[in-house]
């Protein structure tokens, strides 16, 4: 029997609390890596999964670890899918670029309000450019670099998703990296 007392994700949906709360938590932990529509969905479709294939889970782990590693899967397909979808920048990285612009995620409100426009415009600087450098890669070297260093997804889990090696997929990452590297200076000019 598992430490959290649940064998199998029969015995957790079958108490409402429990499926209830189990839902909260993956919801939570989608939003943090998803637009709030791809997190319901992918979070719904971790449940029908769970539910689905019941005896998936070998009590090797709490259930509730096991069901967050559904949803990381789950995860993955969603940006395979925009990644497929979208020729340019993902959902994700526009998002994050759009927020910075808008918001200045990173200005402190504690600050005076000439260092908060300053932290605006360095967020707004750092993520268009990196939209940028993203942007001009080839799409699974793209999806390589967002899903293993801006998600940080193991590569192991990466590579299985986007259906590569593992020695492939750290390549593609090197690539990355040194793509960005090479650009940056260029782009900050």
């Amino acid at each position: 029997m598992n430490p959290d007392g649940r064998t199998n994700a029969r015995e957790v949906f079958n108490d409402t609390a429990a499926a209830a709360a189990l839902r909260s938590r993956l919801l939570h932990y989608a939003l943090r890596n998803l637009s709030e529509a791809d997190a319901e969905d992918a979070t719904q479709e971790t449940l029908l999964a769970l539910l689905a294939a019941p005896d998936g889970y070998r009590g090797t782990a709490q259930f509730d670890t096991y069901a967050h590693a559904v949803l990381r899967h789950k995860t993955v397909d969603v940006y395979r899918t925009h990644a497929r979808e979208l020729p340019h920048a993902p959902e994700t990285i526009q998002a994050a670029i759009d927020r910075a612009s808008e918001t200045g995620s990173d200005a402190d409100p504690q600050n005076d309000p000439a260092e908060q426009i300053d932290a605006r415009r360095q967020a707004q600087w750092f993520w268009t450019t990196l939209g940028s450098c993203l942007r001009e890669l080839p799409d699974r070297t793209r999806a390589v670099f967002e899903l293993r260093t801006l998600l940080e997804i193991d590569l192991p889990v990466v590579c299985r998703q986007l259906g590569i090696t593992r020695n492939h997929g750290g390549v593609l990452a090197h690539r990355a990296r040194a793509h960005i590297r090479r650009r940056w200076p260029a782009a900050a000019a």
